[in-house]
């Protein structure tokens, strides 16, 4: 009975934070730190459009990387002060599978680079069957020469290699990795305890329980737990990667507000924009909103 008592005052906790007022979930500016503005999007929406979006979702900066690049080029031209960005080592979307074997990519990223405007180095796809490639051993190598950071979509082994090259460099894993669950999240924070921060994006609907696995909706004990351990540590992110995602990003927000809402109000405030102001604005002087 006690069980089962405490399971319906959670249940009704859980259901009170999803209704809070409107106006008090969507308080809390948002620092995007995943986002991309590729060829197709282009295509779609303008630049003046694409800070409409984020306008409407208080999203005041964004790290932004493309394929191409020009892309991530054009939208800080248009809003220096809002976007960060990240050199992409693709040049076409097919690049991602075998861009690590492509001797070229090192000069040309080398080349970017000496424009002086990107902050880090990805979105790159890579994981541990090719951990060993020496292109990718170059790109770390590269961000760690020029204070860059990292951007990587790939499994925990990727990331032991990233700082069994580079122990210094940061690192903002993507998608919370390929195995997103509380207790793997924690050992791999524990294994790394600096440099290495976790981007939310594309997992919102596992953190409310709402990807068909779960029959709750809202954040597992183990999730909270986790995050309020390693608040310092997770950002939040919508990831664009395709021009449906720039058409539903007012839904995604909402869907990322609806789990922060279910963290205490400092925790939520650290992971939506605190964290990611943090490593990018207070380092480079920009102005905060």
């Amino acid at each position: 009975m006690m069980f089962s008592g405490l399971r319906v005052v959670m249940t009704g906790c859980v259901w009170l934070l999803l209704n809070m007022p409107v106006e008090a979930r969507d308080s809390l500016p948002i620092f995007d730190s995943h986002l991309h503005y590729g060829g197709e999007d282009a295509q779609v929406f303008t630049p003046a459009q694409i800070m409409a979006i984020f306008d409407r979702n208080r999203v005041t900066h964004a790290l932004i990387s493309s394929t191409p690049n020009d892309g991530t080029e054009a939208l800080y031209r248009y809003a220096p002060e809002r976007i960060i960005p990240f050199l992409g080592v693709y040049e076409t979307l097919k690049d991602k599978r075998d861009w690590m074997h492509d001797e070229t990519v090192l000069p040309k990223v080398e080349a970017a680079l000496k424009k002086g405007i990107y902050r880090g180095i990805g979105e790159f796809h890579i994981f541990s069957q090719d951990r060993k490639s020496p292109v990718f051993k170059g790109i770390v190598e590269l961000a760690a020469q020029h204070g860059l950071m990292l951007q990587a979509h790939g499994d925990a082994g990727i990331i032991d290699e990233i700082f069994a090259i580079a122990p210094n460099v940061t690192v903002l894993w993507a998608h919370m990795g390929t195995r997103p669950e509380p207790a793997f999240l924690r050992e791999i924070l524990q294994r790394h305890p600096q440099h290495l921060y976790i981007d939310t994006s594309v997992r919102d609907t596992l953190l409310l329980g709402t990807d068909g696995f779960s029959e709750h909706r809202g954040l597992t004990p183990e999730w909270r737990q986790l995050l309020i351990d390693y608040q310092d540590r997770f950002m939040v992110a919508v990831d664009t990667f395709s021009v449906n995602r720039w058409q539903t990003f007012d839904s995604v927000v909402k869907d990322i507000r609806a789990w922060l809402a279910q963290l205490p109000e400092p925790v939520a405030r650290k992971l939506a924009y605190e964290n990611a102001a943090g490593l990018f604005l207070r380092s480079s002087g920009a102005r905060e909103e």
